[in-house]
């Protein structure tokens, strides 16, 4: 099994197994929870493929618990799964399952670069300690049992950002629908104002140029398992200074602030084995937004993004990951704020890490041949509520291509060209949560460096 090795043992409390027919269906007539001590038992239900009462084929109750062991474990609220069977004769099963849960508490101090990537810091900005930030994010994961999240974030230093938000993944006795709220503030001493051939300028004044107010409120139906629709609402407040609009009125289209609200709707198809690495299934998603919603004129967007991306495993410890992105804007002609494209968060064709490309339509397709070199579990006493922590590297080939579309490009010379990225790299996965990539890699531009990420694909 991928990330927890989940320990799989069975007591067989029966008369005589051999007498059990290979199409005979067991009725299930129990399932017992234990270590649960926060999480309620109807959000451990909610993930699973069979419930109470149901009946399952013989030959298949292995498999069905081990692939429901990995459901629940994908709530990502526990640290490991076990299964055990404590009855089964011709025709009942009793099934048990212990979790061990996390740690709901997730203090995190945050030192974070104020620039893009890693690699922009340590070679563009000279290592400058300075453009770094500061603050500290607390979650509460799992409030209440219910797998509810509330996130406070409090950032000072070169950007400062205060956030707040409250999520419940089912209100009703159905546990389909979901409500969400949040609310942020965010301002920094400094702001990319423009591109210039494919490089953002940067404009630094210690008035804080720019300010940004954001609220919103977002509802969910999640019918089944694999599939989540999510519609939001958000109202947006940005403004900016003088000085910073004499340097680029274009920045808010000769505005000084601009207010408009924005529809959402969101479909997150997830199909896949392990969520923070898969190596099997198939993740779907495709986003629906709309800047500007007739009573305020400030804005006017439409945004249609879709991501695709298709895992499989070709061997035990071979598989391969295709992931494509895309996504159309309207109209064409854009506030310079709203005008990205690629360069920031995952959106780049690796190689190109050091440049932005402005636009309003892109394609992105990243293949990837990942090899798995160390599978293991490492003990440690530091943390006691995770004392087992597992550590997975992948050794990889990978290429990327890339397409950015402008109308207005300017003196860009990376719109409206094929972009071609490629390497080898690794792949270190800690635990079940975090995911870190080193990337060698070398683009058309006859460049090529080492690139550290944090981010997934």
């Amino acid at each position: 099994m991928l990330f927890l090795m989940m320990l799989v043992f069975f007591s067989w409390h029966i008369v005589a197994i051999a007498e059990i027919k290979p199409n005979q269906k067991v009725l299930v007539r129990s399932i017992v929870f234990k270590g649960n001590i926060i999480t309620k038992n109807q959000i451990i239900e909610r993930e699973m493929s069979f419930n109470v009462g149901d009946s399952l084929l013989s030959t298949e109750v292995e498999a069905e618990l081990e692939y429901n062991a990995q459901r629940i474990l994908n709530l990502q609220l526990f640290s490991k799964v076990n299964y055990c069977i404590n009855h089964w004769d011709n025709n009942v099963l009793d099934i048990q399952y212990d979790v061990s849960e996390i740690l709901y508490w997730l203090p995190a101090p945050i030192f974070s670069l104020a620039d893009r990537n890693f690699n922009v810091w340590w070679f563009e900005e000279n290592r400058d300690l300075s453009r770094t930030n500061i603050g500290m994010e607390l979650t509460r994961i799992n409030f209440r049992g219910r797998n509810e999240r509330i996130n406070v974030l409090v950032q000072a230093g070169y950007n400062k950002l205060f956030s707040i938000s409250y999520k419940i993944p089912y209100f009703d006795k159905g546990m389909k629908h979901g409500l969400s709220f949040g609310f942020s503030y965010a301002t920094g001493r400094e702001i990319n104002y423009q591109t210039d051939s494919n490089r953002i300028l940067f404009y630094t004044n210690d008035k804080y140029p720019y300010q940004h107010i954001q609220a919103r409120v977002g509802t969910s139906f999640r019918k089944a398992y694999v599939a989540v629709h999510d519609l939001q609402l958000s109202y947006h407040n940005y403004s900016i200074t003088d000085e910073l609009f004499v340097r680029n009125p274009d920045f808010l289209d000769g505005r000084k602030k601009i207010n408009y609200a924005e529809l959402m709707y969101n479909y997150h198809y997830n199909n896949t084995n392990v969520r923070v690495y898969p190596t099997k299934g198939v993740e779907f998603r495709i986003n629906v937004s709309k800047k500007g919603l007739g009573f305020d004129k400030d804005v006017n967007q439409f945004i249609l993004y879709n991501e695709t991306s298709v895992y499989q495993r070709l061997s035990r410890t071979l598989s391969s990951a295709f992931v494509f992105r895309g996504r159309i804007a309207f109209d064409a002609k854009q506030p310079y704020l709203l005008n990205r494209a690629m360069g920031f968060k995952t959106e780049y064709v690796r190689g190109y890490e050091y440049y932005v490309i402005d636009g309003s339509h892109y394609a992105l397709l990243r293949a990837n041949l990942r090899c798995k070199i160390i599978d293991k579990v490492i003990s440690q006493d530091i943390v006691n509520i995770m004392k087992l922590v597992p550590l997975r590297i992948y050794m990889k080939a990978y290429n990327d291509v890339g397409y950015v579309y402008s109308k207005y490009s300017g003196n860009s010379f990376l719109n409206n060209r094929l972009l071609n990225g490629y390497g080898l790299g690794v792949d270190i996965v800690v635990s079940y949560y975090a995911k870190f990539r080193i990337e060698y890699s070398f683009n058309h531009l006859n460049k090529n460096g080492l690139f550290l990420h944090g981010s997934k694909e």
